[in-house]
């Protein structure tokens, strides 16, 4: 299910890559995300991305070796997802930017920084961004200096409403390095420079944290902690299922522009043929979420699985 805009097929698990069959991305996504050189075009050194549109998202995937499928798994939906915001309405005039962080301790593309795009060419900025599948080992990666990246260098129109989604299940370093900085052409880090606070002040607070399990495994309080403490608690979202990542990003897109509430988002799922399973598990992932936004009027049409079109008020208002 896909807009015009973005013309090629949804792949799902039925051919699993087999790298994890809880996440079960498609031999497609393997086969087409499998660059080892970075190109020119995603390197982040000297590199700014802009964009023009009133609703930019940037989406930061952890691509080391406990996250790497998750990039593949969006792959796999990005059409599903791109269609969504358009057929539901969840967005007017938005472009993604995909980006990659691992770690600036040991990996060699611990930054890569693709352009904001829209419909099919975002096909060719994912299949750009090399899976190096390493990280340090040390419950840390470099997510500060994505933060840090963004604050920089991404630019947006007057008035827009970004939102920034990271994906991954470790902390960020506590500080920004100076040599990091220095050889991906950042300024200097000022001394005590929160990038995370910074980068929520450049995008009215969305910064989003979608947290997995830690190594697949289970979630850590520690690690669930710092993100809290970091971001807006209720924008630290735990992943249920891997699969469900392009279900939790559309659900937050579309209570944070106040075009559907948690109840009239399930309708959506239900109507693109999710599992009850798969519903419940967003559903629970997003209840924080959900309860702290204030209620306000919101009018339109919600499609409800099985029936008729039927005409919804629901109240719901971000913070």
């Amino acid at each position: 299910m896909g807009g015009p805009t973005y013309d090629r097929d949804v792949y799902g698990s039925s051919s699993s890559s087999g790298w994890g069959s809880s996440f079960g991305a498609s031999s497609y996504s393997a086969e087409k995300m499998s660059s080892s050189l970075l190109h020119s075009s995603m390197l982040p050194n000297g590199k700014t991305i802009e964009s023009k549109t009133k609703n930019p998202i940037i989406i930061m995937l952890d691509v080391t070796g406990s996250n790497i499928d998750f990039a593949r798994v969006v792959y796999d939906k990005m059409p599903m997802f791109y269609g969504q915001i358009e057929q539901k309405g969840y967005l007017e005039d938005f472009d993604i930017a995909f980006c990659a962080v691992g770690d600036a301790y040991s990996d060699k593309y611990p930054l890569q920084i693709g352009d904001f795009a829209k419909g099919i060419e975002l096909d060719s900025w994912l299949e750009k961004i090399v899976l190096e599948g390493n990280g340090g080992g040390q419950r840390r990666e470099s997510y500060e200096l994505a933060a840090y990246y963004l604050c920089c260098n991404a630019k947006f129109a007057p008035g827009s409403n970004p939102i920034v989604f990271f994906i991954g299940d470790e902390m960020p370093y506590a500080k920004v390095s100076e040599h990091q900085a220095e050889k991906f052409d950042l300024p200097k880090p000022e001394g005590g420079y929160q990038p995370f606070r910074q980068l929520r002040e450049k995008v009215n607070d969305n910064v989003f944290m979608l947290l997995n399990k830690y190594n697949g495994r289970q979630f850590e309080d520690d690690i669930t902690s710092c993100w809290t403490k970091l971001l807006v608690p209720e924008h630290v979202v735990r992943i249920s299922e891997e699969k469900a990542i392009v279900d939790l990003m559309l659900g937050i897109i579309s209570m944070v522009s106040n075009t559907r509430s948690l109840d009239t988002y399930k309708i959506d799922m239900l109507d693109r043929g999710q599992t009850q399973k798969r519903i419940e598990g967003v559903t629970n992932s997003l209840k924080n979420l959900s309860t702290a936004l204030v209620p306000v009027k919101v009018t339109g049409t919600i499609a409800k699985a099985g029936s008729s079109n039927r005409k919804a008020t629901q109240k719901g208002k971000r913070l």
